[in-house]
């Protein structure tokens, strides 16, 4: 009995294409990302153990995962994007938007919430007229909450970038945000 040719192509069949690299009909990727994948993301093994090294990888270099790295990463290890999306979205470690130049989080544990954090966040929030978790319009500062920073000594926590904050309140914290050393001048 004849079997019908399969309609799948052979992996063997055709010509070899780089890692990474667009198939015909797929649109191109952001020369950031092409950039930052050359440069490590092609580095990789091309294996399912790769998913996890390589988004924090990307993101520690991009600053956050855009779509376009996803799709690079899953180009690159030959499974379907939404596989990558689904281990990505999983980890509260990821970002998925750009984040601004600057980085402020507040610590909104039991300690740093009893010594005033709930409203310094809520006043912080209304001077930069952004929610936690999100970016001013002009990218220059991202506002976060953790749960706890583990410092509960130095209640309440902030930190600006890497550096750590100790018993902040709103006027101490709009001061600092308006010192920021690249911060657009001319405000009131």
């Amino acid at each position: 009995m004849n079997r019908p040719a399969s309609r799948i192509p052979s992996k063997k069949a055709g010509r070899k294409r780089k890692p990474g690299a667009a198939r015909r009909g797929e649109r191109r990727l952001d020369a950031e990302v092409e950039r930052w994948f050359a440069a490590s993301g092609a580095a990789f093994p091309a294996t399912r153990a790769s998913i996890i090294p390589m988004l924090q990888a990307a993101q520690a270099e991009l600053g956050y995962l855009p779509g376009d790295a996803m799709q690079a990463i899953a180009r690159h290890l030959a499974v379907p994007p939404a596989l990558v999306e689904g281990v990505a979205s999983f980890y509260a470690q990821f970002r998925f938007t750009k984040p601004g130049r600057h980085r402020v989080t507040v610590c909104t544990g039991t300690a740093c919430y009893v010594r005033g954090s709930g409203k310094l966040i809520e006043d912080m929030q209304a001077d930069l007229e952004i929610e936690s978790g999100e970016t001013t319009a002009d990218g220059f500062l991202s506002l976060e909450s953790v749960s706890c920073f583990g410092a509960c000594a130095l209640a309440p926590v902030v930190t600006l970038d890497d550096k750590v904050l100790r018993q902040q309140t709103s006027t101490s914290m709009k001061e600092i945000i308006e010192n920021i050393s690249d911060a657009p001048r001319g405000r009131e």
